[in-house]
């Protein structure tokens, strides 16, 4: 499973990078990190990670926002695509019940492009998808790391980016090449 960090990571990279404040990226980032919140109750992967749950309950969140604080609409669509992000990143790591309940199966998606450097180059794909039944069970043990050295490499090469992005934008003037045929 991507672990906390990664969950956090990844949107606020994609956040900060679409001209996001850091503040504002950070507090939309966290949120990403809640449907691990079903550990607290000695589950995990449970409803909690279910895209039709997410889109429900951020619809009726919508609703209010919209009613009493239109000029935060927007952003509750951007926390909603930012909490939808971490079923995403689950799927492709474990079985994940991204359709429960209405479809009572976990999905595990597999793409890898592998290689064996023979004689000859032979690379090999596999793009496949699995899936077994939802069971929600709980659980006296769950050990997971909250951040690995992948986890933690990831992280460090996305802040350089962002470094490297906001030093350039402060110290260069930089304008898009222009393509004319």
């Amino acid at each position: 499973m991507p672990e906390p960090l990664i969950h956090f990571i990844i949107p606020f990279f994609l956040l900060s990078m679409s001209g996001l404040s850091v503040k504002k990226a950070t507090l939309f980032s966290t949120l990403a990190i809640l449907p691990d919140l079903d550990v607290l109750f000695h589950i995990h992967r449970s409803f909690s990670h279910s895209i039709i749950f997410i889109l429900l309950i951020s619809a009726l969140a919508a609703i209010v926002i919209k009613k009493f604080y239109k000029e935060k609409f927007h952003d509750s669509i951007v926390a909603t695509l930012v909490i939808l992000s971490h079923p995403f990143m689950d799927a492709f790591t474990g079985y994940t019940p991204v359709f429960w309940p209405l479809f009572n199966k976990s999905i595990l998606i597999i793409a890898e492009l592998t290689t064996n450097i023979n004689d000859v180059l032979d690379l090999n794909l596999n793009l496949d998808i699995y899936f077994k039944p939802v069971i929600f069970y709980k659980t006296t043990n769950i050990d997971t790391p909250i951040f690995s050295s992948t986890g933690v490499a990831i992280s460090l090469v996305l802040l350089a980016g962002l470094a490297l992005k906001y030093y350039s934008i402060k110290h260069y003037s930089f304008k898009p090449p222009s393509f004319r045929p």
